[in-house]
């Protein structure tokens, strides 16, 4: 969920928009990954409680990785995410991203933010990302540290924000919503306001990527999602709160999956591709294979199939219309299926029509 702190409205938010989208259903038919998502490195200075971030330590080379930036830009690709673990901690990262863009694609770029000095600041702004994503889980030391585990991780967080927007670069505070931190999203709007840039929330803390379900214990119950939904600004800002405040029926939705490895393709440090971040099994390893290869692989092909199929149990679900998180990967660790429903997004589709329903009544 987004919530926008004095940013210009997205293409998504403003409506449809034709070139854009007969793109991206060119892309669909053909199966051409418009949006790459490149993890550099696993490693990270920060020891957040929540982190998804499991497997493989391994790490292709600055050679491989620059190789693959060739391969997928032949493929099609436009839109390229660098993350980690904290892509800092390569000595590389910098060549990384310029390598994006000296390909022609769109760079984003997700970090902690505290490894940077003020000349890696110069130098990532002078890369022209098209936004800069910086986690912070509190609006200060405390609660931001509870989190990270790490003294000074706040500080350093947010003057890597303040550096970057004085530098013209589009910015966000990324925040995951936790049990001891969703009291914290409305101070965080207004340092995003203060600061300058986008705010974004996530109420699901997902399975880390080898499947173990340990951190989500720290999700926030729907209890408590109910009335932090009732705060006005998320009511009226948030995805899920224009769907509560709507006076109006809510329009029929067609239930229909993603579109991760179809459009969409994330490559682990180690070079495994899959079709999202922990959406496994993977298609194949690029390691010593070209991308292309991978992305038509009989795995790539056999996911696809699967994904474009109907999804039989959200078809009737009476909670359709309210739903705005359903996750194939969410689906797959809780009931085995990429076509199954999510029961957390289920879980958060319920809170939505419960709140829609007392408003209309």
């Amino acid at each position: 969920m987004k919530v926008k702190a004095g940013a210009p409205q997205s293409s998504k938010e403003r409506g449809a928009h034709p070139v854009r989208d007969a793109l991206r259903a060119r892309a669909y038919a053909n199966s051409i990954p418009l949006t790459v998502n490149l993890e550099i490195t696993k490693r990270c200075n920060l020891s957040c409680r929540h982190c998804y971030v499991a497997g493989s330590a391994d790490e292709l080379s600055t050679e491989r990785v620059l190789g693959l930036l060739d391969e997928i830009a032949a493929a099609g690709t436009m839109w390229v995410t660098i993350t980690g673990g904290e892509l800092a901690v390569r000595g590389d990262w910098l060549t990384i991203l310029r390598g994006v863009k000296q390909r022609g694609m769109i760079l984003s770029v997700l970090t902690n933010g505290t490894l940077f000095s003020d000349d890696d600041i110069a130098a990532l702004a002078d890369t022209h990302p098209a936004r800069v994503s910086v986690s912070l889980y509190g609006a200060d030391e405390g609660a931001h540290e509870r989190v990270t585990g790490i003294a000074g991780s706040f500080v350093r967080s947010v003057a890597t924000l303040r550096a970057l927007v004085a530098r013209g670069v589009t910015c966000r505070i990324g925040c995951v919503l936790m049990r001891d931190n969703i009291a914290e999203v409305p101070r965080l709007i207004e340092l995003a306001k203060e600061i300058g840039c986008e705010f974004l929330f996530d109420p699901t803390v997902v399975p880390r990527t080898d499947g173990t379900a340990d951190v989500t214990q720290y999700r926030v119950p729907s209890d408590k999602l109910r009335a932090f939904y009732m705060d006005p600004t998320i009511l009226s800002m948030s995805r899920e709160g224009k769907v509560v405040s709507s006076r109006d029926d809510v329009p029929t939705r067609v239930a229909g999956n993603c579109t991760a490895g179809i459009t969409l393709a994330f490559i682990e440090a180690n070079g495994d591709v899959l079709a999202c971040n922990g959406l496994r099994p993977a298609f194949g390893n690029v390691a010593a294979r070209p991308f292309a290869e991978v992305w038509h692989s009989d795995a790539a092909v056999e996911h696809r199939r699967h994904m474009q199929e109907p999804l039989p149990e959200c078809s009737v679900c009476d909670l359709l219309d309210f739903c705005t998180a359903r996750c194939p990967r969410l689906a797959l660790a809780e009931h085995g299926s990429l076509l199954a429903r999510s029961d957390r997004a289920c879980e958060l589709a319920a809170v939505v029509k419960d709140m829609h329903q007392a408003l209309l009544a």
